[in-house]
């Protein structure tokens, strides 16, 4: 159930390390999602259930669902905080929203937007929150921002349709390919949720590129300052993998207009073919003098349409 607005809660502080910045000389989109992972952490632990990621928790926390909206950059050197706050409750799962701010200039930066689940360690089945935790969220509820509304991103389905098969179906590129090794984990084995989103991001890059170039041979504004953002990612989590397990990443491009383009990406068992999550990706064309989207030309956009898989959808 869901209620009216109260207040954000701050449950985190920090500030943009060098090294967690990319070669767009701003903080890379796997940090966002750890910090935003510590929030989540501190948000329930002040909320009277602390440690569900210390290794002798008897339930965790599993995320089902993330929406991200890039608003502005975070570049190196600069401070930032997280408040937050829960948005609905169930009898097992939760859904909160988290925004980060610019802690001198009071800007929001980014907005984050989580489904998760209360699951045993034991077993992975659901766990009924505790009745007084419950109850005490119930009543404390806030209203979804606007700011964190979903903008480019398509509608996430109750049922995945990813799959191997699909894949192979729709002709999805081979972008990325890994394993999963112990320091990528939770204290229970599974791929932590901002080492996903690296893999991820990381495999988009070798389709990202090549349609950045092509948008840069129709544009005024062509050279090394022609870069790449995001602005949005809708993620789906259907079986995080777990230590040990090989992974790969097949994506296409699904549509794109003269200032976006939105990229959908399977991360997928080679060896079962059962998916382990999806996510779109809903990029631009990033200039790295003004820091500024540089639109994409109609001819750009007449040659891109060869790259778009008919369909596609998380």
């Amino acid at each position: 159930m869901t209620a009216g607005m109260s207040g954000l809660r701050d449950v985190w502080r920090g500030g943009v390390a060098t090294w967690e910045c990319d070669e767009m000389g701003h903080m890379n989109t796997r940090f966002y999602v750890a910090r935003c992972m510590e929030a989540v952490a501190m948000l329930f632990g002040l909320a009277g259930l602390p440690r569900l990621f210390a290794p002798t928790s008897e339930t965790t926390l599993s995320v089902s669902t993330m929406h991200i909206r890039f608003l502005r950059e975070a570049r190196a050197g600069t401070s930032m905080h997280i408040s937050a706050g829960f948005t609905a409750i169930g009898g097992d799962t939760a859904e909160i929203v988290a925004m980060m701010f610019d802690s001198a200039s009071g800007d929001c930066a980014a907005t984050f937007r989580l489904g998760l689940g209360h699951v045993a360690i034991a077993d992975r089945a659901s766990r009924r929150w505790p009745e007084a935790f419950a109850m005490r969220i119930m009543g404390d509820l806030l209203e979804t921002p606007k700011l964190a509304l979903r903008r480019s991103v398509g509608e996430l389905a109750s049922l995945t349709t990813a799959s191997g098969q699909r894949a192979q179906e729709l002709g999805l590129r081979l972008l990325g390919q890994g394993a999963v090794l112990q320091p990528s984990c939770d204290p229970f084995g599974r791929m932590l949720p901002h080492v996903f989103v690296a893999a991820m991001a990381d495999s988009v890059r070798n389709i990202i590129t090549p349609l950045r170039e092509l948008c840069a041979n129709h544009s005024d504004r062509r050279g090394p300052h022609f870069g790449a953002a995001a602005l949005e990612f809708l993620v789906r989590l259907d079986d995080m993998p777990a230590n040990g397990d090989c992974w790969e990443v097949r994506s296409g491009l699904a549509r794109t207009d003269s200032r976006t383009m939105n990229i959908v990406n399977r991360m997928l068992d080679p060896v079962s073919c059962r998916a382990f999550g999806s996510m779109e990706v809903v990029a631009i064309c990033f200039d790295l003098e003004t820091r500024k989207l540089i639109p994409i030309a109609p001819a750009a956009q007449a040659e891109l349409a060869g790259w778009i898989v008919p369909n596609l959808a998380l």
